[in-house]
């Protein structure tokens, strides 16, 4: 399985390891399930724009301003 070798400070560690202990994980678990979660927001994110950018055009035609 893929692995990620990644640098911490002292301090980053430490508010790590708080974090993983207040959800019940490991940090191994912890770290591995920020990760995914971050980078699932950041595309849903992506597509929620493109879909906004898709529809916008429509919405501005059936809904002069004043009315939106």
């Amino acid at each position: 399985m893929p692995a990620l070798n990644v640098e911490f400070s002292p301090e980053e560690m430490d508010r790590l390891r708080q974090r993983a202990a207040l959800t019940g994980k490991s940090l191994k678990a912890h770290v591995h399930d920020v990760t995914v979660e971050e980078a699932d927001r950041i595309a849903f994110v992506d597509g929620a724009v493109a879909e906004a950018t898709r529809v916008l055009p429509g919405v501005t035609e059936r809904f002069p301003e004043g009315l939106r």
